[in-house]
């Protein structure tokens, strides 16, 4: 356990959380494991759980919006966006302890996978009892989803830049 509360330390998720505090969170974590291959979470699936990862690589997929297009183009239907690792102390499913929506991407674990999954219930229930922990986290939430909103925008300035060049020559 003391191995586990000093890598959570490192996570963004728990940053300026104490030992004791994070002693707390993991009351409420389960650990889970998946095999390489195995789906953890679909797009388009409703979930309600974050998974912090301890051990492993995990790829997040998405679908694209051409899927339509005759395989025999050779276009893919999924893109893999990028690898999550226990050595980037990534955490994942965030959005799910936000709002009840859809999941926005595919995981698959790369290798065997060990996680902490909180479920969304049983965060609001000790946000709720222990507000100090709940605010830090939350913002430390704001923070990672924000972060990856950033990223999403610099991607998407990129991709419209890439785009109106070859418009352009053609």
């Amino acid at each position: 356990m003391e191995k586990d509360i000093a890598l959570l330390m490192e996570t963004e998720l728990f940053r300026d959380l104490t030992p004791e505090e994070i002693c707390n969170v993991l009351k409420i974590a389960r650990h889970v494991e998946f095999e390489a291959e195995d789906i953890i979470m679909s797009e388009g699936d409703f979930g309600d759980t974050l998974y912090v990862i301890l051990e492993g690589t995990v790829e997040v997929v998405k679908s694209l919006t051409m899927i339509e297009l005759d395989d025999d183009r050779g276009i893919e239907k999924n893109k893999v966006f990028t690898r999550l690792n226990a050595s980037q102390h990534a955490v994942f499913g965030e959005i799910a302890l936000l709002e009840d929506m859809k999941r926005t991407a595919t995981i698959k674990a790369v290798t065997d996978c060990i996680f902490y999954e909180i479920k969304k219930d049983d965060f609001l229930r000790l946000a709720r009892e222990d507000y100090k922990v709940g605010y830090q986290i939350l913002l430390n939430l704001a923070r990672i989803v924000s972060a990856r909103l950033r990223k999403a925008d610099e991607d998407t300035i990129k991709l419209t830049t890439a785009l109106s060049i070859i418009l352009k020559e053609s």
